[in-house]
């Protein structure tokens, strides 16, 4: 096999085989892009990170990655966020970048190949790019130093280090609940539901959550357990509630790897706690925190990735997906451009909803992603006002 070329591991061809859509950051702006210099720092992040500049190509032995020559050129961007995560990368690229602007506004967004990116990955590139176009424009020549062509995922770095194995069947017995009630068919797209806190509450909501010795995404999803079980009032007593948290896994390694290192970090943990029609967010989160902490001290994602790699199976049925990618930097930018706005999300087509989680600008920001062949946006609008409602609370007990 020729050295710009690899073979996919078997969990980055299980993405691809999955239908997962690529991870999309769009982020906006005020002021406008020199669209020549932007092209020019595309090129640039490309060998930095060349991964950027690969392709995907199919072969009897199944998928390979393979370097191409430059990175595709800057597209013209979509509307709106919807839009944006419901794209799929053509030409079998991992990458792409799209700009679109008006006389006082711009919308950067950048999409890479879910099978080797996440979202805290996919927001450092987003940085170094604007790191890059900002030395440009001032007439400077970038600082380079380029990653390797190709890196080892986490599948390479568990082996020999983990034994393979599932985790096994939670100690809350009975089906998990879920939210779907529709058929799945026909497939009609992605629905997106918005939510954002101001700076002030976003605060007071990190205080409580430390004042209670628990994380932000914890205390979401308690909230979120809590708005769930409330679709089911019919039913007395505690009810299984499952989430899927995506744990990034590059610092927790030994040695960590760098946090702009070319792969997905990021691995699903679930856990399943009891919850009563009568619980509050924070003791529901508090037995959420308590379970994903035990899983992890069983090292559950290491071991059941490479169980996965050994014998596929599907997923377990799970209610919710949360990410949280925690704070975002704010990014090196010349005079005249300012942040406004960054969102981020992947999709899949299921019955699992997905809450995608960022601290922007001091601002947390919060986009339930659902497939609209199992939910209504209706439904999902009610429950996103509850999950608000409990948010909200928390700020002005």
């Amino acid at each position: 096999m020729k050295t710009t070329e690899r073979a996919l591991t078997i969990s980055e061809t299980a993405f691809i085989l999955a239908g997962f859509g690529p991870v999309v950051v769009r982020t906006a702006f005020t002021g406008r892009f020199d669209l020549e210099l932007l092209e020019t720092a595309w090129q640039l992040l490309g060998r930095e990170y060349p991964l950027l500049r690969c392709g995907i190509l199919g072969s009897e032995g199944g998928f390979l990655l393979s370097l191409r020559d430059s990175m595709p050129k800057v597209e013209a961007g979509v509307d709106t966020f919807d839009e944006d995560i419901s794209q799929r990368i053509g030409d079998g690229a991992v990458s792409r970048l799209s700009l679109s602007q008006t006389d006082g506004t711009a919308v950067l967004t950048l999409a890479v190949d879910h099978a080797f990116s996440d979202g805290r990955l996919v927001q450092i590139l987003v940085r170094v790019l604007l790191r890059i176009y900002t030395t440009l424009l001032r007439g400077e020549t970038p600082a380079s130093k380029p990653r390797p062509v190709f890196e080892p995922g986490l599948e390479e770095l568990f082996s020999g280090h983990y034994a393979p194995g599932r985790p096994g069947p939670p100690k809350v017995p009975g089906e998990p609940l879920a939210l779907s009630r529709g058929s799945g068919e026909p497939s009609s797209g992605f629905g997106v539901h918005h939510l954002e806190l101001e700076p002030e509450p976003t605060a007071e909501l990190v205080t409580f959550a430390r004042a209670n010795r628990m994380s932000v995404t914890d205390l979401l999803s308690g909230a979120i357990s809590r708005s769930v079980r409330a679709r089911f009032p019919e039913t007395d007593g505690p009810l299984p509630v499952t989430l899927c948290l995506p744990v990034d896994l590059r610092r927790r390694l030994d040695p960590p790897v760098d946090s702009d290192a070319q792969l997905c970090g990021a691995l699903p943990c679930t856990v399943t706690v009891p919850v009563a029609a009568s619980d509050e967010p924070l003791e529901i989160g508090h037995r959420v925190a308590a379970e994903l902490r035990t899983a992890l001290e069983r090292d559950e994602p290491q071991r059941a990735l490479l169980a996965q790699c050994l014998a596929p199976a599907p997923p377990p049925p799970m209610t919710f997906m949360v990410s949280n990618i925690g704070v975002v930097e704010d990014p090196v930018l010349p005079e005249g451009l300012c942040v406004t706005g960054s969102r981020f999300a992947a999709t899949l087509n299921g019955p699992v909803p997905a809450m995608f989680v960022a601290t922007v600008s001091g601002r947390l920001t919060l986009d339930a992603v659902y497939d609209l062949a199992y939910h209504k946006p209706e439904e999902m609008d009610q429950v996103m006002a509850s999950i608000e409602s409990s948010l909200r609370s928390r700020v002005n007990a």
